[in-house]
Parts: structure tokens; sequence; C-alpha cells
């Protein structure tokens, strides 16, 4: 009643209103308006004269005429009043929406007030609490991770960007925050705030070279994968997943030389706007496989972008000559077959060019001198590609590398990474322990041809391994791993993986019998449970046997016939006495019911760790008394049932 009592006070005041303006109207505008409608009227005759004369000529019968100017004067006077009242209409609609936005103002200026007369304690609290994080946290060096990092971990086998923490905020009622490529939270279909969020500024990736700026990087605003963002936000509660805090002794370990924190492209070419080829990169130890190198725009707008952290400062020089990169050496992983067969599971060079093909000499047994002409003749393969390298094998034993280039043949260092036999003991970077599978076939180099089993691995890749430089793509130098033991506890069922071969180092003789102490032991656990609960079931059985037989002897001064329980009352005179033995015996034992669920439970348990002490290949418990515990406990649910 009352907002129907304030619309009619709000109609008539628009009626006032309107009324009033219309007399101040009217007698302002009378006389114009009386010479107008005059001239209207005269108007107006003048043309239904000559409309009449008109229609005159078309031979019209009188009565149809006049019947037809009544219907338009009708016609004219209805219209009239319909769009009288619809300007009318829309007139009041005006008013109210004038009138509702005053009071929708009003309203949000109160909330406003309201708002920040609530929320400014809180924020205040949050500022205070930013300010107390800011003093801990901005200012140190920390290392971003892919997954989260153990504490076991040493900071260098962590596969992420350096970054310096440099603020903590939280967002606000009206200028709510939240961590990038994130989802946003939503309550009622309004954002609200993530929380506590930590800025991270990315000063170096992850080989050290420092990050580019986004002040200086041309290409900031155009980048959409954003992996080229300098600055990264984390919610405070995600921060120990995401992020390992280095101690001041890590933080110095860490950073590289000033002098090594610039990528160094040394070039050929781009003479007369000829291509510009790379020849060399520096500091050494770099993979070219995880940068891409760009001159489009020339050797003066060098950019080189980490593939996963971003965009680096880099600077381009001018090579006196095209070359390989003679002092990296090339690593090569490799496994002895046999003294006459080496099986080169992966090959690891620093070389720019798109297509290098390699090819593989044996000389054992031979006399043949390793700058023999046989041995340096670098000849086109079937497809007419010319080779790039050359590994010579001696007594199953890499002797030199070679590579071809402007028509010369040059040694070039090596390393070679003796793999480790299959079924051997390996550790990763993360300090886990694995037993190695079968290695791939890779560059079989034989005296003579042979066809070693392909073993291809099996698992899916380990995440946060990658190979460690340009490899060729035939051989893709995954091997398969059983992950036995991570984070000083024992992992199984196994964890199957394949990680690459540079990934793997042969495990120590304390690390193995640290391993083989601790498996002793998680076998004798395994197998005192199973024993335990053996003896827990036959302990059930042997207290419901004794418990059975006492039952039956008291149901006779009760009246009872039950078996274990006394639950039962007696037939006639007895039954009181049978109901007094009832609630004894379920105050001081289970029902058979309850017995028999236990057993069954228990030895669904035992199963259980019977069929994981046969995969262990441990010694389990013997079929006789496996037997026994399953007719004793058949037995006992035949007898509860039936009585």
């Amino acid at each position: 009643e009352d907002e129907e009592d304030e619309d009619e006070d709000e109609e008539e005041e628009i009626h006032a209103v309107r009324g009033a303006a219309a007399a101040s109207s009217a007698s302002a505008l009378a006389p114009p308006l009386q010479r107008s409608a005059e001239v209207g009227e005269i108007a107006a005759s003048r043309l239904s004269a000559a409309q009449a004369a008109i229609t005159e000529a078309l031979g019209l019968p009188q009565e149809l005429l006049e019947c037809l100017a009544r219907w338009e004067r009708e016609q004219a006077a209805a219209e009239g009043q319909w769009r009288l009242k619809q300007s009318r209409m829309y007139l009041e609609f005006e008013e109210r929406k004038r009138r509702l936005q005053e009071q929708q103002m009003g309203q949000r200026k109160k909330l406003r007030e309201s708002c920040d007369a609530a929320l400014r304690p809180l924020y205040a609290e949050g500022a205070a609490v930013c300010s107390e994080l800011e003093r801990l946290l901005v200012g140190r060096l920390c290392r971003l991770c892919e997954h989260a990092p153990a504490a076991a971990v040493p900071q260098q086998m962590l596969p992420g960007p350096l970054a310096r923490v440099s603020a903590v905020s939280f967002g606000q009622f009206e200028s709510p925050l939240r961590a990038p490529g994130g989802p946003s939270r939503v309550l009622g279909a309004v954002p609200v705030s993530a929380g506590i969020l930590v800025t991270l500024s990315k000063i170096c990736d992850r080989n050290g070279i420092a990050m580019l700026p986004a002040s200086d990087d041309p290409l900031a605003g155009f980048s959409r994968s954003g992996r080229g963002a300098t600055e990264v936000k984390l919610p405070l509660r995600l921060l120990g997943a995401r992020v390992k805090l280095l101690t001041e002794a890590e933080a110095q370990a860490a950073q590289r030389p000033a002098d090594q924190r610039t990528f160094v492209v040394r070039y050929a070419g781009g003479e007369h706007g000829g291509p510009v080829e790379p020849v060399q990169i520096l500091p050494e130890g770099i993979s070219l496989a995880e940068y891409d190198i760009s001159f489009a725009a020339g050797a003066a707008a060098l950019r080189v972008e980490h593939r996963t952290d971003g965009p680096v400062r880099c600077r381009a020089e001018p090579a006196a000559q095209k070359q390989v990169f003679a002092s990296s050496p090339v690593e090569l992983y490799t496994q002895e077959v046999d003294p006459e067969t080496h099986n080169i599971v992966q090959v690891y060079f620093s070389d720019l060019r798109d297509q290098v093909a390699v090819d593989v000499l044996n000389l054992t047994g031979t006399d043949t001198a390793l700058d023999g002409p046989e041995t340096c003749s670098f000849e086109s393969d079937a497809t007419g590609t010319a080779l790039n390298y050359k590994i010579v094998v001696r007594d199953a034993a890499v002797a030199a590398v070679l590579y071809q280039e402007d028509g010369r043949v040059r040694p070039s260092p090596f390393v070679e990474h003796r793999l480790p036999a299959a079924g051997s003991f390996v550790t990763l970077p993360d300090g886990a322990l694995g037993r190695l599978g079968q290695l791939p076939r890779g560059l079989v180099v034989a005296r003579e041809p042979r066809d070693l089993p392909e073993h291809p691995p099996q698992w899916a890749p380990a995440p946060g391994l990658r190979p460690k430089g340009k490899h060729p793509a035939e051989l893709p130098g995954l091997v398969d791993v059983s992950i036995v033991q991570r984070g000083g506890a024992v992992v199984w069922p196994h964890h199957e993986c394949s990680v690459p071969v540079c990934a793997i180092t042969a495990a120590d003789s304390a690390r193995l019998r640290q391993w083989h102490a601790q498996w002793d032991a998680h076998l004798r656990a395994r197998s005192a449970e199973a024993e335990g609960l053996a003896v827990q079931i036959e302990e059930l059985l042997a207290r419901s046997k004794a418990a059975g037989g006492s039952g039956r002897g008291s149901s006779s001064n009760g009246g009872g016939a039950a078996v274990g329980n006394g639950s039962s009352g007696g037939n006639g005179e007895g039954g009181e006495g049978g109901e007094g033995g009832g609630e004894n015996g379920a105050e001081t034992r289970p029902s058979a019911k309850e017995v028999v669920s236990e057993l069954t439970e228990t030895y669904g348990r035992l199963e259980e760790a019977q069929r994981e002490l046969l995969e262990l290949q441990a010694e389990g418990l013997s079929e006789e008394r496996l037997a026994s515990l399953q007719r004793g406990i058949q037995r006992y649910a035949a007898l509860a049932r039936f009585g």
C-alpha cells in the first residue's frame, strides 16, 4: 500500500508539473499559436477545396465522397488522441527514469561510503601483513620450478629461471588482483581478490643468462604466450610449490660472473643483404636446443629467446670465418655390445646447420691410421647429402670424431659416456634411484653388419627432463627406467618412465648399500604385516571357539540356544534368565555376525599382503597355513549361521 501511495503521489506531481508547464507555455505562446491556427485553417480549407475539385473529376457518387471525408476526419481524430497518450506515457517514463537514476546514484554513494568504512580496517591489516612479508621476502633470490621442489634437491638441478622477489600485494574491492593465466574466482558473477600475490622479477634464465627487461624488449607487447613476461605473479599459498627460496650461498652459486650473463652469437655473412648464419655461441656449455636465435631484422637487431623462460640479453659479433664450435666437445653415450660392436645410443654436438649427416667407421683389427685417407674421406651418402661428422671406433672405444667444414676435415674434441648395462641401478638429476631398462638401438658400429634389437622406450617420458643439446633426429636417446626410490622413500609400485640417456648416472656403492638395507627393511615390514594379520585371524578364531563353548554351557541356566553369544532367550520359565545372560554376553564380546565380518575383512587384507609379497619376490605365508585359516573362517561362519 505504501508503494502504491508513493506511485500515486509521483503521478500527481508529474501531472501538476506538466499542467504548470503547459499553462506557462500556453500563456507565453498564445498570440503566435492563434495566428498559426488561423493560417492553418485557411490552408486546410483551400486544400480541401482543391482536393474536392480533383475528386469530382473522378465521377464518384456524392454519398461515397461524403462517407470517405467523414471516415478520414474520424481517423485523424482517433490517431491524434492515441498519439497524445503515447507522448504522455513517454514523458512519464522519462521522468521516472530520471528519478530512478538519481536514486541509484544516491544508493551507490551510500554503498561506497559504507564499504570504505567497513573495509578500511581490514585493508589496513592486510597492508601491515604485506609489509611484514616484504620485510622477509623482498630482495631474496629464488628458483622457479615446473614442479614442486624437494628440499633435498640442489638448486643447480632445478629446471627454472632465477628470480628475485620484488613486491607483495593484495587486491581490494574496487581493484581485485589475480594471478595472470589462471582462472578468476567468481562470487555471484562478481570477481573477488585472489588473496596475497607475490611478484617475482626474472633476472636470469635457467642457464644463468640475464633476462631482457620489458623496457628494452620491442616485442613485449606482442607476446601472447606469456613466456616473455619478466614478472611473474604467484599466490602466496602456491609459492612453496612453484618456487624454492635460495640461501645466500646458493644465490651466489646460482649466478654467473658478470661477463658471462650475455648471450653472445658470433655470425658469418650478412654483407650486402646476404643471409646471416651463426657459427658460435658464448658462454660455452649452453645447449642450442633451448634457444631461438633470430636475425630477422639483421645482425644489429639480434633477438635470442629461451624456449621456456623468455627473451634474454644478447649481443652479435662478426666472426672471422665460418666455423663449427671447435671448443665445444661432442658428447657420445655408448654401449659396448661386444669387442667388435659399438652401439652409439645418442650424440650431442654444437652445430647450427639445419641438416647434419653423421657416419661411423670401425677400425678394430685394422692398421688404418686415424689420419689416413680412408678415415678422412667424407663421401656423400646414398641420398647425395654431404657428410658432416664421422665417428671412428677402435677396440670397443671411440677413437676420434672428425667433422668437415669448408672442404677441410678437422678433429673435434669429444667425451664418451659409457652407459650402464640393462638392469643396473642409476640415479636421476632429482636424486631418485631407478633400475635401467634395455638400451635402445642407435648407430651400430661393427666390422660386419649386425641387426641389434631396437628396444624403443615403452613408457611415457618423465616430465622436466630434456635432452642436453642438438642431436640427430633418428636418435631420440630415451631409455626406460623403473624408479624404485625417491625422496629417501621406497616407491612401490615402482614408477615406470623413460628419460634421456644424458640424465642417468650409475649409482655408486654407498648409495647401493643404503638402498639394499632399506629394501630389506621394507620386505621385513611387509612380511611382519602379513604375519601379524595371520596371527590376528588365529586369535579371533581361538577366542570365538572358546566363547562358543561357554555360551552353550550357560544356555542351560538361562534356557538359551545360542552359539557363543547367549543372546537368545529360552522358552517357558527360563526366559528371564536367558535375557539376562544375553545382556551380559553383549557387553563382554561381539556378536557372531560382527566376528565373521572382522574375520572376512582381515583375511582380505592378508590376501593383499600375500599378493604384494609375491610381487616383491619375498617369502610369504605358506599355502597350508592360508588354507587352514580359510577353513577355520568358513567353519566359524557356518556355525554362526546354522548354530
